[in-house]
């Protein structure tokens, strides 16, 4: 039998060489990541919030009720501001009721916030205690999408624009850019009649 030759030691210059090939990939690679990842948040966000906008419709429509989906934008903690939202039953002047049963505040993947939201109605009366644990003892009213017994909502056809940031300090950093430094942001509209939510292509804006 051969004997196996003896293994060459690695010079000082090769393992020099793969640690700067290695730094250079890490380099590329995490910027790279960091963007897939982003894109896949704001593919998550855009889905889970359409789906609860669906379910809270069929919701109302089921048990000849009105539903509102609040969404919360400011008067609570940071992380939640512009982020969570919950379902509740409201009356017909859009006054709270009471909580849908195993309902509770969800909040939109992180990085990605809500930008505006274009025809909205105001739930009053919100319990205070409820919103203690985000941060919102004080919080009494909020932004919401209503939606009446027949599966209509109380405004017109609405959209939602999200954006990838996070709010800080009382303000909203955005951080998805194009080419000319305009914000991008992504678009869902929610039909007035049927509830159904359509994604839109994407804007850029300067503000």
């Amino acid at each position: 039998m051969k004997r196996h030759a003896d293994r060459k030691n690695y010079t000082l210059v090769e393992i020099m060489t793969v640690i700067v090939i290695a730094a250079l990939l890490f380099g590329i690679g995490i910027p790279a990541f960091t963007t897939m990842i982003q894109g896949s948040n704001m593919t998550v966000a855009i889905r889970q919030l359409s789906a609860k906008i669906q379910a809270a419709r069929a919701y109302a429509v089921t048990n000849r009720c009105n539903v509102a989906v609040l969404l919360l934008e400011t008067g609570v903690k940071d992380e939640y501001c512009y982020s969570a939202y919950r379902v509740c039953v409201v009356d017909s002047s859009n006054v709270f009721q009471e909580w849908i049963e195993d309902e509770n505040w969800k909040n939109l993947p992180k990085g990605v916030l809500r930008a505006s939201i274009s025809q909205k109605a105001t739930v009053t009366s919100i319990p205070a205690a409820d919103t203690a644990a985000i941060g919102g003892s004080s919080l009494t009213s909020a932004s919401a999408l209503v939606f009446q017994k027949d599966g209509r909502m109380t405004h017109d056809t609405s959209e939602i624009s999200l954006r990838q940031g996070r709010y800080v300090n009382e303000s909203s950093v955005y951080t998805e850019r194009n080419g000319n430094g305009q914000f991008i942001s992504h678009p869902i509209e929610i039909n007035r009649y049927s509830g159904k939510v359509t994604v839109k292509p994407t804007t850029e804006t300067d503000s």
